[in-house]
């Protein structure tokens, strides 16, 4: 593979968005030739350039003199050099390092008498935070709580500051929710179709080795995939096998599982799976759980760079039932990645 230079990324052709676009709409010899230009090497049969900062995502600019693409709503987005990059020269034990997936969050409630956390989320750009619908409305969530902060760069929740071998991170961050966007179609029932949210923040956050945003999959190559039989991961605080919560953030590998398999589990419960859906897990004591609600399950899909390809929405009782996989929201599909650019492009 070609070395590109200091302001572009080898990535996959439909990856460098504001060119792929343009030369679906106007594929003439002139972009043919830029493309040409940019090859930086092949990832199977698939051709990788030399795409610019600029060009990460959908812009009205020119390359090499040829004018590219049009602005995207995904704009909004931190770029492949920001988002989902983490240190992976730590354990592989369930049990996290300080640093590990530094975009889990963890969502506050107010309640009647003191408050406490729930549900999990991830963070998707300095103001948003991405989580599950039916952590934000509907019959799971008591009346008489109110979300009011995400807490990010959270490790150990019963320590004030977080160690482990001497190193230290800075304290968390607590920010307050300033709006909860629901998915509009989110309809409170036992299937839990389109089972996400966003939550707006306060203010920007300032990025750090403890808190950075994940990539969503925005390239078309990722939003076909089914992700079948590739192995993910889950991180948060939730219910484990012998206690209610977690104090430390943990995180186990899991499976994406054929979709018509985990259908035919969940009809025997009278539930139903969508294309909206992914399943994962299934095997013994590994799974998201109670309080993981809104987690990410998150794939490395390239060298550098972790994706949300689920939002957690439900699973079987007793969490972790062989042959039960965990049921999630498909960030992927079409339509929660255009519910997700529409609000918050209309917000910039």
């Amino acid at each position: 593979m070609e070395q590109c230079s200091n302001n572009a990324t080898c990535l996959h052709l439909d990856q460098c968005s504001g060119l792929y676009t343009e030369l679906q709409q106007h594929p003439d010899n002139t972009l043919r030739n830029l493309t040409i230009q940019l090859h930086c090497g092949w990832n199977g049969s698939m051709p990788m350039i030399c795409c610019p900062q600029e060009f990460l995502y959908n812009n009205k600019t020119s390359i090499l003199g040829v004018d590219v693409g049009v602005r995207s709503p995904a704009d909004f987005l931190p770029d492949l050099r920001t988002c989902g990059i983490m240190d992976i020269s730590g354990s592989y034990s369930t049990l996290t390092q300080l640093d590990d997936h530094p975009w889990i969050a963890l969502l506050k409630y107010e309640k009647l008498v003191g408050s406490g956390f729930h549900c999990g989320g991830v963070l998707i750009s300095s103001r948003y935070v991405l989580t599950a619908a039916h952590c934000v409305k509907g019959s799971d969530l008591p009346e008489s709580w109110k979300l009011s902060h995400v807490r990010l760069g959270e490790w150990h929740t019963s320590w004030d500051i977080d160690c482990m071998r001497g190193n230290c991170a800075p304290r968390p961050l607590d920010l307050p929710v300033e709006e909860i966007i629901a998915h509009e179609q989110y309809v409170p029932t036992d299937d839990h179709q389109n089972d996400i949210a966003l939550l707006r923040l306060a203010y920007d956050v300032p990025f750090s080795d403890f808190v950075k945003p994940i990539c969503l999959p925005v390239a078309a190559s990722l939003r076909r995939q089914t992700f079948e039989g590739a192995d993910m991961e889950v991180a948060g605080w939730g219910k484990t096998v012998t206690k209610w919560t977690s104090f430390a953030k943990l995180k186990f590998t899991l499976s994406a599982v054929n979709r018509s398999d985990c259908q035919s589990v969940y009809q025997r419960i009278g539930r139903n799976i969508s294309d909206n859906q992914i399943c994962a897990g299934g095997l013994m004591r590994q799974n998201s759980c109670r309080g993981d609600s809104g987690g990410s399950l998150m794939g490395q899909v390239s060298a550098m760079n972790w994706m949300a390809i689920g939002v957690y929405s439900y699973g079987p009782t007793p969490c972790g039932t062989p042959g039960w996989p965990g049921v999630y929201t498909r960030v992927t599909a079409m339509d929660v990645i255009r519910q997700i650019e529409v609000h918050v492009v209309s917000r910039q």
